[in-house]
């Protein structure tokens, strides 16, 4: 503690010393000079007056303001204002004046037989257009196709958007936020014909009042559509059907952005393997800490799926039907108001075949299980919710009501060591509101924030082996509320806010277990629990001199009350927590910044756990809960340097991140007869990672293409109590990938992916290490025969070392033409898995296990599509 206090103390001092220095904040408001309307856009450059070198720079809002702070003196230093089509005027800074406002003049240039191009990227202030147009081809049917054709810009298998190595905090389309953290309905149905630019927004606040007080560290995506397709019905539609089997796909959309309204629904179905609900995820969390956390969830205590396939692009494998609808709409029902809202319904029914072998790893022996599995399942998904937002400079207004209801079903037939029967249903319930209100005055801000959430999962597995039958039922339910208020001073440079909370959680479950012999335990729960946390977070932030700095150190009292009905006994429990953490960027240059964080933090006791009898997850893993309040003691430190020269289209990060915790508790399995127990047991524990990576991309203007490469490397320690017996182990993966595209003809496109993966495991006690790799590779060509004719050839090859003298290869090929006619109608015809392979392996590794996994792919399907452009 003594240290903590020196190691703040001289932070504080070293902050402050910034702060000798006099500030200056130089402001204004650019009009044109006929109609004095507001410039907006307009770049305005700090330099000095006998030299071109931008010392700071900023641009001019929507009503033609704006501000640079200044440290020392400004005379000898010039203001330079330009914006296209207006002529640029120099302003001299004189002592004691810091008000400067500013007109410009049209100016007019006149071009003899001269090509005008725009350029790919441009800068304008924090802000990053990328021209579409540069970035897409006659291929191109979604702005995620191209989206991942930037450089800088990274989309995740899962459709997440990436900035630079950052998670983007917001989405907009003209400025709105119709669609909240599921952008991946825009991104994947918006045509790339219709986008003008992709706005990315560094540093993005979205809360306007807040804009001067809190910095952010992640950026944010505006998409800005072409005037042709702003005011008017928009969109696209696709239909097609094939055999070896019958296949068919079939997608819609239909859209219209105003300036008043903005509405995109969908409707779209398929078994040709293309999984489009992981269009209605949602990619932003509460970003919150643990102990704050508005995301709060119920365990999955029976958790019964088929394998699904990590190593490989999914579609090769789903035999699916697939059906989906969403509907969005928004209103601008002010200047600064929208109302929005969505409702999204999918059902995706699946078959799958799998072969697996798991070998687990003792000190004395391993124990192998080899399963055949054939998967049926059926997902029903229901999301509803209605936004009201209000955003201005003094004052954000949000609530949300939303409700996301799930039916999942899941059948399994599993042959082997332990043939047996499986039959799972797992619905899930959810309804919410959160409210926010928040209020400026000044140089004060009031916040007021209301969650409340009810969830429940009533779930059943009912398993046949040997003609014996198991049943299992689980009902769970909880009520969370989080309410909380703070009251931020800005200081400028700094910015103080405390804020204040309670937590209630209220939670019961029930189980009982049939058909398990009694030995293994207690075959029923009944139990509850109740806490109440009242919570302080004191936060401090400084923001000058390129220096951000943030410290926060929220602070919990917790009196848990848990009651076991069964037994008739209490165990209630009083616990302070607290979690300080300490985050410091500095801006070099708008090219070049590092940043850094520590956190201290003890972690959220894990109640869900908190329960005495067996539940059966799936027909071999069998949980005991454990009643233990004592709370995990975690460190982590983290580096980030992220480099870029938009213009020069380069972009670089790099990370590194070391973490370590201390438990009282160990995870302990069992293994008796056909089971797995699993559960906990008091033991000192120590478990640490690293963590460390980065990632360089490159626009190649003379190709028209990009290059990327990236890598990462994870390692972990830990220890997993096995038949009474410590096991301590050691997990490895390395991880990089190229990737390169080019368009140097107008008849020629190609895209190349590069992937490769190294997993070890190390059982540190006996000195016994596994090793696997993998090795994947995927070319795409597009071959523009005509204008209107374009054929497009993939290959896949897959290199997979299974065991050490045993490597699997695999090459896959996919084949397709297409033909557009003026109308905008595109006909086409596919071939997916040409030469019909049949099966796919790979190995895996979790704690003390590796899996051999074997997959069934899809047969060869051909069909034929129609796709018209609105």
């Amino acid at each position: 503690m003594n240290k903590l206090r020196l190691y703040l103390s001289i932070i504080t001092i070293y902050i402050m010393s910034f702060t000798a220095h006099a500030q200056i904040t130089l402001s204004g408001v650019v009009t044109e000079a006929v109609s004095k309307r507001p410039l907006q856009g307009v770049i305005v450059n700090l330099r000095p007056e006998e030299s071109k070198r931008i010392v700071k720079f900023t641009e001019t809002k929507e009503d033609g303001s704006f501000s640079l702070q200044v440290t020392g003196a400004t005379v000898g230093y010039v203001l330079q204002f330009s914006m296209m089509s207006y002529g640029t005027k120099i302003v001299k800074l004189s002592a004691g004046k810091t008000r400067y406002d500013v007109t410009l003049d049209e100016k007019s240039t006149v071009l003899k037989e001269v090509t005008v191009k725009a350029p790919s990227i441009q800068q304008h202030g924090d802000t990053l257009r990328y021209n579409v147009a540069s970035f897409t081809d006659a291929n191109d049917k979604s702005l995620a196709d191209v989206l991942k054709k930037m450089p800088g810009i990274e989309v995740t298998e899962s459709g997440e958007i990436k900035q630079n190595g950052k998670s983007i905090n917001k989405f907009y389309i003209e400025g709105h936020d119709m669609l909240g953290g599921r952008y991946s309905l825009a991104t994947n149905n918006i045509h790339p014909g219709d986008v003008a630019t992709v706005e990315v927004m560094e540093k993005h606040q979205p809360i306007k009042a807040l804009e001067d007080m809190s910095f952010s560290e992640n950026p944010a995506i505006n998409i800005k559509l072409k005037a042709a397709a702003k005011s008017r019905l928009v969109g696209t539609m696709k239909i097609g059907g094939g055999i070896s089997p019958g296949v068919w796909e079939g997608e819609s959309s239909l859209m219209r952005f105003s300036k008043t309204m903005q509405t995109l629904n969908t409707l779209k179905s398929n078994n040709v393997g293309t999984d489009v609900t992981r269009e209605g995820e949602i990619h932003f969390t509460d970003g919150l800490g643990d102990i704050l956390s508005k995301n709060y969830k119920l365990t999955k205590y029976i958790d019964v799926s088929p394998d699904m396939l990590t190593e490989i692009n999914e579609e090769r494998v789903r035999k699916n039907q697939t059906h989906s609808l969403a509907l969005n709409n928004l209103w601008a029902i002010g200047k600064n108001t929208d109302l929005s809202t969505q409702l999204l319904y999918s059902r995706d029914r699946l078959l799958s075949s799998s072969l697996a072998r798991t070998t687990y790893f003792l000190n004395d022996s391993n124990i192998v299980n080899d399963e055949n599995q054939f998967a049926k399942s059926k997902e029903n998904k229901l999301s509803a919710s209605i936004v009201l937002n209000t955003n201005t400079q003094k004052m954000y207004l949000s609530n949300t009501l939303s409700t996301d209801l799930q039916w999942n079903d899941t059948y399994i037939d599993v042959t082997g060591t332990y043939p047996n029967d499986q039959k799972a249903e797992m619905p899930h319930y959810k309804v919410s509101d959160n409210f926010e209100l928040l209020s400026r005055r000044g140089k004060r801000v009031f916040i007021v924030n209301s969650y409340n959430s009810y969830l429940s999962n009533p779930h059943t597995l009912s398993v046949v082996r040997n003609d014996i039958g198991q049943h299992q039922s689980v009902y769970s339910n909880a009520f969370f509320s989080h309410t909380n208020t703070s009251l931020g001073f800005f200081l400028k440079p700094f910015t103080v806010m405390m804020k204040v909370g309670v937590i209630v959680m209220s939670r019961s479950m029930k189980s009982q277990l049939q058909g398990v012999p009694d030995s293994l335990g207690m075959p029923t729960n009944d139990i509850g629990m109740t806490y109440l946390r009242a919570y302080a977070s004191p936060e401090a932030e400084y923001n000058a001199y390129g220096w951000h700095i943030r410290l926060s150190a929220p602070m919990s009292y917790t009196p848990y009350f848990y009651k076991n009905k069964l037994l008739g006994s209490h165990n209630n429990r009083y616990k302070a927590l607290a979690s300080p953490r300490l985050y410091v960027q500095y801006q070099f240059s708008y090219e070049l910044d590092m940043s850094a964080s520590a956190s201290m933090s003890q972690s959220e006791i894990n109640e869900q756990n908190f329960y005495s009898g067996l539940i059966m997850k799936d027909y071999q893993n069998l949980y005991t809960g454990f009643v233990n309040y004592d709370s995990d003691n975690n460190k982590s430190l983290s580096f980030n340097v992220n480099y870029k020269r938009p213009l020069q289209m380069v972009f670089a990060n790099a990370y590194a991140s070391r973490s370590w915790s201390e438990s009282n508790l160990i995870t302990s399995r069992r293994f008796v007869d056909n089971y797995i127990l699993n559960s906990y047991q008091i033991a000192n524990t120590q478990l640490n990672s690293w963590m460390a990576g980065g990632r360089i991309s490159k626009g190649l203007s003379f190709v028209h293409g990009m290059v990327s490469l990236s890598t990462d490397y994870t390692s972990f320690r830990g220890v997993l109590l096995q038949n009474e017996t410590p096991s301590n182990y050691q997990s490895d993966m390395w991880n990089w990938a190229l990737k390169f595209n080019m368009r140097p003809v107008s008849w020629f496109g190609m895209n190349y992916e590069f992937n490769h993966q190294k997993n070890a495991m190390k059982f540190r006690d006996i000195n016994l290490k596994s090793t696997s790799t993998s090795l994947s590779q995927t070319l795409k060509c597009n071959f523009n025969v005509t204008k209107a004719w374009i054929v497009k050839l993939q290959g896949e090859h897959y290199s997979n070392l299974l065991s050490d003298n045993h490597r699997k290869q695999l090459f896959l090929a996919d084949l397709s033409t297409a033909f557009s006619f003026k109308s905008g109608i595109e006909l086409s015809l596919n071939v997916r898995n040409l030469f019909n392979q049949q099966t796919y392996a790979y190995t895996t590794y979790s704690a003390l296990t590796q899996i051999n996994k074997q997959y069934e792919l899809r047969s060869r399907n051909i069909w034929a599509s129609i796709f018209f452009h609105l």
